[in-house]
């Protein structure tokens, strides 16, 4: 549901239905996607949550990209080769690409993009700092020079912020308002009243036509979607954090798949009283992190620590000692999205729990837009989110930590985790990198600015309409919605038609 290792609030100008002279309207059946929130931003450098990288991931393509076991593909980029030393890495582009406006996509696009990502005004420019320089060898082959060898570094471009866009339309003002991509889909318009964002698929794109002809993205809340879902209205839930126990699935279909996500309540340093270190350790042991992974997601994966299973480090155990320490005597306020059904039971049973170890805790209900706000400005002291992974590997999620990262929500600053992190990206030795994860790994337990809850398993809901629909580990950020199609012969299909 939520955005992964990078959450941010970001205004975008937004208006009503916009659509593009340029093409046709699309009159056949919309494809519905319910989704927690309308996008925070439509620019690929500053989504950090997980709507907006949705969005994103269709209109937008970069050089790379994921299949759905994780195999990196090429995107816009025919082929690509990385020098002996791991340092430099060539790509050619494919012929015949383009971006929605008809523009062809030169390698100066893909230049001007990454180099926008290491801008200042990036606040992901902590994946691409790797970078040393960018060079056009023509206009259909492009080398990247890294400051080191960064093996993930394939992963980083396959990822949903390394997108290409077009370089001499970007300037425009309003670039964002109506952006043009040249992925799957074109963006047709937002309508602000009805909370949708409407997208068309884009019959130039290089892999081919879509099947779907139109997507529309739309708000709710959980409930809302489960209820839009049961009378036909919806085509797809999986945006959403649901259990197999939920009776929306005697409806559609069920397709279940671990996610390489970890739900976390973060504990902000900068906040009192979680400036004190054995405060946060006793926050962090005292939280029913079993309950409440039974009572609300009980066929999620156990957390042993903050990296998902399956990455290096993922079951750091490190015992925190707590004899003596007293909960402080401040209030302490956890934000959690309003838009999770069972919120109010969350609240409770958190409330209740915690008062009986003497904690004054008060769980606040926001709507997303406001706990991303405050996360952004790091203004609360705890938070209840999911932390997505945009290229499996244990560094993406380290990134957090690091003292000179702008998203480092936690606001933690150790030098000992700042140097292990230079060093395993100086490294082409995999078990020596997996060595100064685990210790990094080790460091950020001890720091307790982070309440591990669980790994979801994603039970995604759709139509039984819906066919070729294959989830992604990473989250369904990365569903390939060029594959997915609806039944011609589905008669029962209500969804709303545009």
């Amino acid at each position: 549901m939520f955005s992964g290792g990078r959450l941010l609030l970001l205004a975008i100008v937004i208006g009503f239905l916009i659509q593009s002279p340029s093409y046709a309207q699309v009159t056949s059946p919309a494809y519905v996607k319910a989704i927690y929130s309308l996008p925070l931003s439509l620019d690929p450098i500053k989504m950090n949550d997980t709507a907006s990288l949705a969005v994103g991931n269709l209109i937008y393509d970069g050089l790379l990209k994921f299949s759905p076991s994780l195999k990196i593909e090429g995107a816009l980029a025919e082929s690509w080769s990385t020098s002996k030393d791991g340092k430099t890495l060539t790509f050619r582009l494919k012929k015949n690409i383009f971006f929605h406006n008809g523009d062809p996509i030169k390698a100066s696009d893909v230049e001007f993009s990454l180099k926008r990502a290491l801008s200042a005004e990036s606040t992901v420019r902590k994946f691409y700092d790797s970078i040393k320089q960018i060079r056009l060898l023509d206009e259909s082959t492009l080398v990247i020079e890294l400051n080191f060898p960064f093996p993930p570094f394939l992963s980083v471009l396959a990822g949903a912020t390394a997108k290409v866009l077009p370089k001499n339309k970007i300037s425009d003002s309003k670039f964002f308002s109506s952006p043009i991509g040249s992925g799957a889909f074109r963006f047709s318009g937002l309508d602000s009243k009805k909370k949708e964002i409407n997208l068309v698929a884009f019959e130039k794109y290089h892999a081919g036509v879509p099947k779907l002809s139109q997507i529309i993205l739309k708000e709710t809340t959980e409930t809302e979607a489960i209820e839009l879902a049961s009378k036909g209205e919806i085509h797809d839930l999986a945006n959403w954090p649901l259990t197999e126990s939920d009776s929306i699935f005697k409806l559609g279909q069920r397709i279940s798949s671990p996610v390489a996500s970890t739900w976390i309540i973060g504990l902000n340093t900068l906040k009192a009283p979680f400036d004190k270190l054995a405060t946060r350790q006793l926050f962090k042991i005292n939280v029913p992190v079993d309950e409440f992974r039974r009572s609300f997601y009980p066929d999620s994966i156990k957390a042993y620590g903050y990296v998902p299973n399956g990455l290096t480090g993922s079951q750091i155990k490190v015992e925190l000692k707590v004899d003596g320490v007293q909960p402080p005597k401040e209030k302490i306020a956890i934000a959690i999205p309003r838009e999770l059904a069972r919120g109010q039971e969350m609240k409770e049973m958190i409330e209740k729990t915690m008062t009986s170890k003497g904690w004054k805790v008060e769980v606040n209900l926001m709507s997303w837009d406001q706990l991303m706000d405050g996360y952004s400005k790091k203004s609360h002291q705890a938070f209840l989110v999911a932390m997505n992974m945009d290229y499996p590997d244990a560094d993406f999620l380290l990134k957090n930590f690091e003292s000179d990262n702008p998203d480092n929500f936690s606001g933690l600053k150790n030098s000992n985790i700042d140097l292990l992190l230079k060093k395993s990206r100086a490294t082409q030795d995999r078990k020596q990198r997996e060595t100064f994860y685990k210790e990094a790994l080790r460091l950020t337990e001890e720091s307790a600015v982070t309440v591990n809850l669980f790994h979801p398993r994603a039970n995604y809901w759709v139509s039984k309409c819906v066919q070729n629909f294959k989830p992604n580990i990473l989250s369904d950020v990365y569903i390939d919605y060029t594959k997915v199609n609806v039944s011609p012969d589905c008669s029962s299909n209500k969804v709303v038609q545009r």
